[in-house]
């Protein structure tokens, strides 16, 4: 036992010597620590303390030498102990073994307490009576006593009680450290530096652990590589949560449709820890300080996204063939900082934002995130950031083929995206590095293709559960673009006769999984959507900001000010030009003309202003460099390493949770909604019973809304059982399934 003040150990003795025990509350009770304190923090009455204090005022500490006598532990022999077991193993109480012994009951407590009888081990009623006894929040003494060794595990034979949600409430609200912090041992130990992280534990079954469900999703975010080689690039110092809890419990929150850990003030801490296996989940605050700790350094983040995308890639070689980019625009709605202006087109607005550019197979599964402060467009963010990165992966290799060169090569990638993506000259460098591009053809003003020369084909539309098939009316041919390469020009004839129009420079593919490919675009948009409103795609990591680049180049705002006044003097003359065309029209009345020759004088000031203000864009330079910026358009970002950190972990979950869809869509039948039922799967209770003989830990899901709930959600987890998944850092297997229906055979029949 070692006695801590502030921090420092101070003071130690063995667990089993009462005596030293005595004398040490007798000392600290001469120093005038309140009774009361000391009675809670060792766990005894007020007469032991008062008897204590006496005999080292009247013995002195050589009083503490020799065993006290009289009634105690002497009133119970080897003999008497061997019996007492026996007849509680019978299945008596306590109470009744020790009337049967005529041992008097507290004398009978004391010893199995203090491992005389029983190893120290209470029934489940006695064990509750003295959790109920413990010490409340606010009695914590200044001293902390506890044993650094770990409490005995119980006899093989005695069958351990399952504990349910009342009692696990009961005994976190009397944790000596905080709601749900009862592992004082632990966090003394991690405090002073001699714990490394503190290991998850399942020491007892639990039963209706509120969120255990989400329990459901380990298998398949070890799958897609939630842990695979974390620690060579991220790490945390010391302390009671490491990086696999954290890893863990960051994934099972994002799953559990947790939006922000800041929504941990309103859930049981009790209850995250059951599903971890610790006695409580991190609070926001540590929650947070450990995320900037793992996101401090943005260049290892990347590295362990650019394994995990190896790994994802290897796992499918063929997806990676075809991969659709976008940008995604994250709006900064605080006050703290400046951030750049971004155009967010779902809301039709320019705000202050960061962008995102997604790399997604087809179907929607994220493959590769770069974060970029300032947005550097589309057609940049392709060729000096998108291409570089894959090939870092080896995605592009330098032996691509020149598709300029030779139309008949097979292209070494293609890429998918939209119109802001338009680029005639940079369609040509990039077959010329073996890329092919298939996009929207922008601004197409062509003359209409007669109907004759439209046939209907059968395109693959790839989602990210499977991949279905449309008819659609297609046709093509190659056309010239103007400072670019020669493609193909391909057309889809609606149903109500428009001609949409895309192009492709993969001369091999054929046209209809060409079309294919591109409407399966609409996955990555469905992607972002489903992110935002289930994985809170758009809320901020953290509330900090960091600084921008200070060699990164923005528009000048001087110039950018220069160029409105421009375009509304630009504006303004083109009105009064059009009025006046309208007034000269035809044979025009004397009045109008008198109008049209004062507008013209107008118009001739306002060109000469228009003049004046393009000479001086003309002067003012562009582009600058952020620290050329002056106080009042000093510009901010949010922390890279955070962000990037979060949106990985986000790829592993959706990444997983698409991994189980196929079980449950296949068990729903027509029209089904696996995410509906995954969700409902994450959200739900679950009783967790720990095996250890067997090696097992049993995953029981509660409260399902239906039968067809627990149908979709059947095979899915004996699809699970099969992975003979461990729980990390624990030798046991997880074991998934759903209660046991029991009826009555004499009410079986019984109708009303």
């Amino acid at each position: 036992m070692v006695y801590f003040s502030n921090l420092e150990p101070f003071d130690s003795h063995d667990v089993s010597d009462r005596l030293a025990m005595r004398l040490r509350i007798a000392r600290f009770a001469d120093h005038g620590l309140r009774r009361p304190d000391l009675e809670a923090a060792f766990g005894v009455n007020r007469s032991t303390v008062q008897r204590a204090v006496n005999r080292l005022r009247r013995e002195g500490e050589a009083g503490f030498l020799v065993p006290p006598r009289g009634r105690g532990r002497s009133a119970i022999d080897a003999a008497t102990a061997r019996e007492a077991e026996r007849l509680l193993a019978s299945g008596l109480s306590g109470r009744a073994v020790a009337r049967q012994l005529g041992i008097r009951p507290s004398t009978f407590s004391l010893n199995r307490r203090a491992g005389v009888i029983g190893g120290g081990s209470l029934g489940r009623s006695e064990e509750a009576q003295s959790a109920a006894e413990a010490p409340a929040d606010g009695a914590t003494p200044c001293v902390v006593a506890d044993s650094v060794e770990p409490a005995a595990a119980p006899a093989a034979s005695e069958a351990v009680l399952a504990v349910d949600r009342s009692a696990r409430d009961a005994r976190d609200r009397e944790a000596p450290l905080g709601r749900g912090a009862r592992d004082s041992s632990g966090r003394i130990l991690a405090s002073t530096g001699y714990l490394t992280e503190m290991g998850p534990a399942f020491p007892e079954p639990l039963l209706a652990v509120a969120g255990g469900g989400v329990l459901a999703g380990l298998p398949m975010l070890l799958k897609e590589g939630l842990l695979s080689r974390a620690r060579e690039f991220l790490s945390l110092p010391k302390g009671f949560y490491g990086l696999t809890s954290i890893l863990v419990f960051l994934a099972f929150l994002l799953l559990a449709r947790v939006r922000n850990p800041e929504a941990l003030r309103h859930q049981a801490p009790g209850e995250w820890g059951a599903v971890l296996g610790l006695d409580r989940c991190p609070e926001v605050k540590t929650l947070r300080s450990k995320l900037h700790i793992l996101g401090r350094d943005v260049q290892r983040v990347r590295d362990w996204q650019g394994t995990l995308s190896k790994r994802w890639l290897a796992d499918e070689p063929e997806v990676c063939a075809t991969l659709s980019v976008d940008g995604h625009v994250k709006v900064y709605s605080g006050r703290k900082g400046r951030l750049p202006r971004h155009f967010v087109s779902r809301q039709s607005l320019c705000l202050p934002a960061s962008t995102s550019y997604w790399v997604n197979v087809l179907g929607g599964k994220p493959f590769l995130c770069l974060n970029k402060p300032l947005d550097p467009t589309l057609t940049r963010a392709l060729e000096e950031d998108i291409l570089p990165a894959l090939e870092k992966l080896a995605v592009l290799g330098p032996d691509a083929p020149d598709l300029t060169a030779s139309q008949a090569a097979e292209p070494a990638l293609r890429l998918v995206f939209d119109r802001e993506g338009w680029s005639p000259a940079l369609f040509k460098r990039l077959a010329q590095r073996g890329v092919a591009v298939i996009t929207w053809h922008k601004n197409f003003k062509g003359e209409a293709w007669p109907e004759a020369a439209f046939r209907t084909v059968s395109a693959p539309i790839h989602g990210p559960g499977a991949t279905r098939t449309a008819e659609l009316r297609l046709a093509e041919k190659r056309v010239q673009l103007n400072k670019g390469p020669e493609v193909r020009q391909i057309r889809r004839l609606m149903p109500n006769g428009r001609q949409v129009s895309f192009i492709t420079t993969d001369f091999r593919m054929p046209m209809e999984q060409a079309a294919g490919a591109l409407f399966s675009r609409w996955s990555q948009e469905n992607f972002f959507k489903y992110m935002r409103d289930e994985f809170n795609l758009d809320a901020l990591t953290l509330h900090d900001l960091a600084p921008q680049d200070p060699e990164a180049r923005v528009v000048n705002p001087l110039w950018r000010s220069v160029d409105r006044l421009a375009r509304g003097v630009r504006q303004k003359l083109g009105t009064l030009r059009n009025r006046i065309a309208d007034l000269r029209k035809g044979t025009p009345s004397r009045a109008a003309l008198q109008t049209a020759r004062r507008l013209e004088a107008e118009s001739e000031a306002l060109d000469a202003e228009y003049e004046d203000y393009k000479r001086q864009r003309k002067e003012i330079p562009h582009h600058i460099t952020v620290a050329e910026l002056d106080q009042h358009h000093a510009l901010d970002a949010l922390p890279q390493g955070e962000k990037l950190l979060l949106d990985v972990i986000r790829m592993i979950a959706y990444r997983a949770e698409t991994r189980m869809m196929a079980a449950v869509a296949q068990a729903q039948g027509k029209n089904p909604r696996p995410r509906r039922n995954l969700r409902a799967l994450f959200q739900a209770d679950a009783d967790i019973i720990p095996e250890p003989d067997n090696g097992i830990l049993r995953v029981r899901i509660l409260g399902t809304a239906n039968n067809a709930g627990d149908n979709a959600i059947a095979g899915l987890l004996e699809e699970l059982n099969q992975t003979r998944t461990l729980f990390p850092g624990t030798s046991l297997r997880m074991r998934y399934e759903l209660p046991e229906i029991q009826s009555d055979p004499e009410t079986s029949g019984a109708t009303l």
